[in-house]
């Protein structure tokens, strides 16, 4: 009987914890959803920060893509003009040569000649840049391309068409599709019977 109140009393007491209340338990998730915001707002900086930093970097790339094509645009401007310039180089030579050949002799023809060969030199180094000539002699009027500067008479029996161009006063020119100049021309016009009576009428008086 001793012995089992000996061993009662070596018989630790069970500390009961208490059990959490409902106001802790509200604070436990409370700070731990702050906790998690936190290291939310933690990682939405630093893609905010890297997204700026990409932005910068973005930035300062078009601004110089821009200045180079600027640049590049500035130097197109500047020496558009070189290939065809490189082309008329040779004409002008040979216009100069004609110039002096010109001093040297009277041969009419061979100087008429030696103009033509120019003359289709420079047409031919205009042709390489689509500049080309409007034919127009002989062709149907038309506005798009034709400049009318006056008119001419034509009788009733000749074979020549009313409203064609008969004369050209000054050569129109194509750069590739477009017209640069429209040529001057003049038209065909029939003849009023009236008017050539009266004319006739005062040959005859």
């Amino acid at each position: 009987m001793a012995k089992n109140k000996e061993t009662q009393e070596e018989t630790p007491e069970k500390v009961l914890e208490p059990e959490p209340t409902t106001e802790q338990a509200d604070l436990e998730t409370l700070e731990s959803t702050v906790l998690e915001e936190e290291v939310e707002a933690d990682k939405f900086e630093q893609e905010a920060k890297e997204n700026h930093d990409r932005y910068l970097r973005t930035l300062a790339d078009f601004e110089n893509y821009k200045k180079r094509t600027q640049k590049e645009k500035a130097d197109l401007a500047k020496f558009a003009n070189e290939r065809i310039l490189e082309e008329m180089l040779p004409v002008i030579d040979n216009l100069e040569r004609a110039v002096i050949h010109s001093k040297e002799t009277r041969d009419f023809e061979k100087m008429l000649e030696g103009l033509a060969m120019i003359q289709k030199q420079f047409l031919s180094a205009l042709d390489k840049f689509g500049v080309r000539p409007i034919e127009c002699l002989n062709q149907p009027f038309d506005p798009s391309i034709h400049q009318s500067v006056g008119q001419a008479d034509i009788e009733e029996s000749s074979t020549v068409e009313e409203g064609s161009v008969v004369s050209e006063a000054q050569k129109g020119y194509f750069l590739k599709d477009r017209v640069i100049r429209p040529s001057l021309v003049i038209v065909a016009k029939k003849a009023d019977p009236k008017m050539t009576e009266t004319r006739e009428d005062k040959t005859e008086a």
